[in-house]
């Protein structure tokens, strides 16, 4: 769940922590995460454009209104974006497939899709980043009818990034043609729901860095250091503003009884986001990596000692959220480490070398959405796969 709390503006070349990344330090590693796309155990491999369920549903998001469908059928805290993040969901991960396994067939199925999304705009209807500053927060109100403004585009511009994965992935496939209308489409995307002049200071760390992985996926797009590089100094600075120096996260981690799911989700970006960076020729500033492991070293506590992480009083009055800390109904369920951060073992060893505490119900539910595809969707890659398996 995210809550905006758009507090202020500011450069964050100007902050002490930044680390004043040069355009000569950036290399575009081709693919995105990696140089060359591998076979990897951890992408389902029966998610293919053969498979004709997934082709129809990646036909259904063609044009698809999702900003109706948000408020006709969301919640604040019940949001239905299953209906565009799936279907865009199978379009990554059988792409990925299809290079993988060197399948024309499939690859050309792929190109069509690309440029079939493009041609008719899909979810550009829906709320841009100007538009929703200018709508009301979500409420926090279980049940309610009234969807939340920002949901609708905070999930448009992840599966829009989704998007700009797979047409990095393709881009050397693409006629002259086919790339003229696809990297229109990424411009319109870019100017709407990623571009920003002075960026948005926003609480806590959520999906694709706070929309910073999008920044880079258009950087690396349209081969521009420029912005690789005032991406990484500010996400640095949000990064080490939000990130306490015991490792807790602002907002995050005081989610009342859900403080465990967003600590693990916002670590699993933030480590994401560090893999790039550290790929790319950034070098993460020293003080801001020791916090991290820090986060990483708290996932483990919030599973083998509960309590002791619950214990850490929120620093600025009442906790965001508004859940209590403790839940004798049991009405929201067991805590555990946040199944959709399906990357955070792996990245917690490449990244820390902190190696994840063993959590049962983690595991099992992780299990299901890695069955779903594979590609990790707060980050837009699976950190098992940069590990060979």
């Amino acid at each position: 769940m995210k809550y905006l709390m758009l507090l202020a503006t500011f450069v964050a070349t100007t902050s002490v922590h930044a680390n004043n990344i040069q355009s000569h330090d950036i290399t575009f590693p081709g693919n995105y995460y990696t140089t060359e796309i591998k076979s990897c155990s951890a992408i389902n491999d029966l998610t293919t454009f053969s498979n004709e369920r997934v082709v129809n549903a990646i036909d259904g998001l063609i044009g698809f209104d999702w900003h109706t469908h948000h408020h006709t059928n969301s919640s604040s805290m019940d949001i239905s974006h299953g209906i565009i993040t799936k279907p865009m969901g199978n379009f990554i991960v059988a792409t990925h497939n299809a290079i993988t396994t060197n399948n024309k067939t499939e690859i050309d199925i792929a190109i069509d899709f690309l440029v079939e999304l493009a041609r008719t705009e899909t979810l550009l209807n829906s709320s841009g980043r100007k538009e929703v500053s200018e709508k009301p927060n979500c409420t926090d109100d279980w049940g309610t009818h009234k969807a939340c403004w920002y949901h609708e585009y905070e999930f448009a511009r992840q599966t829009l990034a989704n998007y700009m994965i797979t047409a990095i992935w393709l881009k050397d496939k693409l006629t002259t043609k086919q790339f003229k209308v696809v990297d229109t489409y990424i411009d319109n995307i870019y100017e709407k729901f990623i571009q920003q002049d002075n960026y948005s200071d926003e609480t806590g760390i959520y999906a694709f860095a706070n929309g910073g992985i999008a920044h880079l996926l258009y950087a690396s797009w349209s081969n521009n250091k420029e912005i690789a590089v005032k991406e990484f100094n500010h996400r640095f600075a949000e990064f080490d503003k939000h990130i306490f120096e015991d490792g807790y996260i602002d907002n995050n981690s005081f989610r009342g009884v859900k403080g465990q799911w967003y600590h693990s989700y916002g670590t699993n970006i933030i480590l994401g986001y560090v893999y790039i960076a550290e790929l790319w020729g950034a070098t993460v500033p020293t003080d801001l990596k020791q916090k991290i492991v820090k986060s990483a070293k708290l996932v483990n506590l919030a599973i083998t000692n509960e309590k002791e992480f619950y214990s850490r009083e929120y620093p600025y009055g009442d906790a965001p959220g508004q859940l209590p800390k403790d839940d004798p109904l049991n009405l929201f369920g067991p805590a555990y480490t946040h199944p959709i951060a399906i990357s955070i073992d792996a990245l917690m060893s490449v990244v820390t070398g902190v190696e994840l505490e063993y959590d049962p119900i983690y595991i099992s539910k992780r299990n299901y959405h890695i069955a779903d595809g594979g590609i990790d969707s707060l980050i837009g890659f699976n950190g098992n796969c940069i590990k060979g398996k």
